[in-house]
């Protein structure tokens, strides 16, 4: 079996979607595929429509018992589509790692996930690894097994500015395992019409020449719509834009997928911190405990001398921090870094051109002279206090500690609740899945965001399956799709339900099956398994 990672620490890059697609691709292609998901998030089994209620083994308690005790497939393993399984995940997940969550205390910590797929290699071709979006001990064990990398980057200014280090986070890890692990940039949620994004793409092949795969991921609305309903693109949209795009990366991936090989001794690295990258952000506590060989970087560990991330991980390969630096060398990259700055200055109340005209900026500076910038500090982790505050200071780095940011004279920050996403109208296609209707992947219950007027905010499903319950049973609001929506997994046979809008019971106008209830009313009905 050969196991390919999809790796990426930042998020809205499509990631997940690359994973459940590629991997529903290769399935359709007769591949034995079993995905695995190593997001505590648990996208994957969201995204094809399996409920987390029901998960009662997820992969990190695989992880934890294997050659310890047994492992069951049947409650470890859900059946997507055809040739295709899932090994799910559950927020708890995100613990394992931690000093107290057990994998870090094994001896063989780096290496448990290929203990657990060595154990179903003569089930599956091909594993496909969504991997969470920071790198630490579930990412290194996703590497440890891993024959191709493919790392997601959307056509945007803050994911080109990151491949660079992606790239090379990925290179050293492999050198500390001893192995040539191929990565591959996936260009993701690219909008041909937009010009920037065309630069991007252009910038991106630049630099990274032949390590970017030759297909790219075109922005579709309908793969979204295909997560939201539990299915793969090619099962719900087969003739649409991502459906193309994901059948053309399945077939150069079975064209490139080689087995990895072994790096000569001179090439890998060696030695007391040849251990893991444990990478946090400004917001999250790091724990420094006992186990040596563990380094541990923040993204705010920047120099101000403008000395590159490599050399400040502590990496210590005498290269990779000449590469991880990126720099403006592209016009689409000066236009994006100068609208992210002008739109931090706006944030911080010191406007743009003319700011300074004697008018003043609405923000208490009524002088005719702007006040002079701060240095570029997130705010919001030093003003928020209690722990949030502590954990900013300690994981601030040091170039930052020396120069801290000083609010102008006057300055007001004002704090705006962001509107209400649009409702967008629903499209006839849509239009048609209002009701309750079985699918392969359970009962699926669509209702619209205009139930009532003024919107609904939450709908939940109450029935004769779950004890009519008005909690238990939350739909998933979607605005793009203008629907609340939820498929849940029923017995065979006949079962009884009723909407609660906004804590108000009501039945379900859009289906015209209803018997009388004991209260005066009536109950909508649906069947499982007598179409």
């Amino acid at each position: 079996m050969r196991a390919i990672a999809i790796i990426n620490q930042k998020g809205g890059c499509g990631k997940t979607t690359s994973a459940i697609n590629l991997s529903a691709v290769l399935a359709r292609a007769g591949k034995r595929v079993i995905l695995i998901d190593m997001d505590p998030q648990g996208h994957c089994a969201a995204g094809l429509g399996i409920p987390e209620q029901r998960i009662e083994l997820d992969i990190g308690d695989a992880m934890l018992a294997i050659g310890q005790k047994p492992i069951d497939p049947a409650k470890l393993l859900w059946r997507a589509v055809r040739n295709l399984d899932l090994a799910p995940s559950r927020m708890k997940l995100a613990g394992l790692e931690a000093a107290r969550g057990g994998l870090a205390d094994m001896p063989d910590k780096e290496r448990r996930l290929a203990q657990v797929l060595e154990k179903f290699s003569s089930d599956y071709d091909i594993a496909v690894i969504d991997c969470p979006p920071s790198i630490g001990l579930l990412t290194y064990n996703a590497l440890a097994c891993s024959d191709m990398v493919v790392i997601p980057v959307e056509t945007g200014f803050f994911s080109l500015q990151g491949a660079t280090r992606q790239v090379n986070t990925v290179k050293t890890l492999s050198k500390r395992l001893g192995v040539a692990i191929p990565v591959w940039l996936l260009p993701t949620l690219h909008d041909a019409k937009n010009t920037v994004a065309a630069d991007l793409l252009e910038e991106l092949h630049r630099r990274f020449k032949d390590r970017v795969a030759p297909v790219t991921i075109r922005m579709d609305q309908r793969l979204r719509e295909a997560a939201s309903f539990g299915q793969t693109i090619i099962d719900y949209a087969p003739g649409s834009l991502g459906s193309e795009d994901y059948g053309r990366l399945g077939v150069w991936t079975l064209e490139h997928l080689q087995t990895r090989v072994a790096l000569p001794p001179e090439q890998r690295e060696v030695g007391e911190h040849a251990g893991p990258i444990i990478t946090t952000t400004h917001a999250a506590p790091v724990a420094v405990g006992a186990h040596a060989g563990t380094i541990v970087t923040t993204e705010h560990a920047k120099q101000s001398n403008g000395q590159a991330n490599g050399h400040a991980n502590g990496m210590g390969d005498g290269h990779a921090h000449n590469d991880a630096e990126v720099k403006p060398v592209s016009r689409a990259e000066d236009v994006a870094r100068r609208a992210q700055e002008f739109l931090r200055r706006i944030a911080l109340g010191r406007g743009g051109h003319g700011a300074g005209n004697g008018t003043g900026n609405g923000l208490g500076n009524t002088g005719g002279t702007t006040p002079a910038p701060a240095p570029a500090t997130d705010y919001a982790s030093t003003m928020t206090g209690g722990a949030e505050s502590a954990t900013a200071t300690l994981t601030r780095a040091p170039a930052e500690m020396a120069t801290p940011a000083v609010l102008p004279a006057r300055q007001v920050l004002t704090v705006t609740t962001s509107a209400t996403p649009a409702v967008q109208p629903i499209a006839p296609a849509t239009q048609r899945l209002l009701g309750v209707r079985e699918t392969s992947q359970g009962m699926l219950f669509v209702q619209p965001i205009a139930i009532k007027e003024g919107g609904a905010k939450t709908i939940a499903i109450a029935g004769s399956f779950n004890d009519w319950s008005a909690t238990t049973h939350i739909m998933k609001r979607n605005d793009s799709l203008g629907i609340h929506e939820l498929c849940v997994r029923l017995p065979a046979g006949k079962f009884s339900y009723r909407l609660v809008v906004d804590g108000v019971w009501q039945n379900d106008p859009h289906n015209p099956n209803t018997e009388p209830n004991p209260f005066g009313e009536v109950n909508n009905i649906g069947y499982v398994g007598q179409a």
